[in-house]
């Protein structure tokens, strides 16, 4: 053997020392070649080399939690368009407190290109979504998405944007999913503040006839001035009740609402507002609730 090969044998050996020497420290000595020839192609190899339970680095890795309540989250983001979504900053800052919750609703987009909402779900790998068409009588047209993720099973939907227009500015989005042994229905929609006790008696009657577990969430404007005196929903549970500020300026009114019928009553857990929110952010708070889906 020559003393080229021998030296390239001998540099390779040491690197293979050094790079695995808190491994090898007093390993027999009878197994030390056997060892360091294996590591050694371990290390030529690594890049192939996935630890089990984990993914390449362009997919956020999140286990399943099965022992959580399922949480569901609503966001009237103001105005969100070009302008905020070419906000890194701000999308992260979304992104981190969307995705605390396995369902949420994304509300007030507005751009025709499509491209702001495709950049927040970039930020949220781990997300499916739907989302309706762009709707308003205005020039100013608006489309609300839903996000879910791997805890729950969407099993159909429909987007009531064409089929409604007569009865609301915005129409309703709603979907079904299927989640242990849950089943229930979101409605959710943005409700017109100039009309939103004739939008709310729409919203009531669409809601009702749904069978089974049902939940109204999104920016109703349910309160003064424009929806004054609960007139709708009266037999229903306002998980987000009066008490509740839900916007970011001074004025102190609940716009946004969760509303479950009977049957939502015995799954549901808590519910409440996340307030970490300036004005450069958002004029409305995150809402949202939390249920056990381990019960029908």
């Amino acid at each position: 053997m020559s003393k080229k090969w021998i030296i390239l044998i001998v540099a390779v050996l040491i690197i293979g020392v050094i790079y695995y020497k808190p491994e090898i420290v007093d390993a027999p000595i009878g197994n030390s070649i056997d060892s360091l020839t294996n590591k050694l192609f371990k290390f030529l190899d690594y890049r192939n080399d996935i630890p089990e339970n984990t993914t390449p680095h362009n997919y956020t890795y999140i286990p399943k939690k099965t022992t959580e309540p399922i949480s569901i989250a609503c966001w009237n983001l103001q105005a969100f368009g070009k302008t905020k979504a070419s906000n890194d900053n701000l999308l992260y800052y979304y992104a981190n407190k969307l995705d605390d919750y396995d369902i949420f609703v994304v509300q007030e987009i507005r751009d025709s290109s499509g491209e702001a909402i495709e950049k927040l779900a970039s930020k949220l790998p781990t997300y499916n979504y739907i989302i309706t068409k762009r709707a308003g009588s205005t020039s100013v047209k608006e489309q609300e998405a839903l996000f879910y993720n791997s805890r729950v099973n969407l099993t159909q939907y429909t987007d009531w944007t064409d089929i409604k227009a007569s009865e609301f500015e915005r129409p309703p989005l709603e979907a079904r999913f299927k989640a242990d042994n849950w089943t229930f229905t979101i409605y959710s929609l943005h409700i017109d503040p100039d009309n939103a006790e004739r939008e709310m008696i729409y919203l009531e009657r669409m809601a009702s006839n749904n069978i089974g577990d049902t939940i109204v969430i999104g920016d109703l404007n349910a309160d003064y001035p424009y929806y004054p005196e609960k007139k709708n929903f009266l037999d229903w549970n306002w998980v987000i009740n009066d008490s509740v500020d839900t916007t970011v300026s001074d004025i102190d009114a609940t716009y946004d609402r969760i509303i479950i019928d009977k049957e939502a009553e015995n799954n549901l857990i808590s519910g409440g507002v996340m307030t970490d929110v300036i004005s450069s952010q958002s004029d409305h708070y995150l809402i949202y609730a939390t249920f056990n889906s381990k019960v029908p």
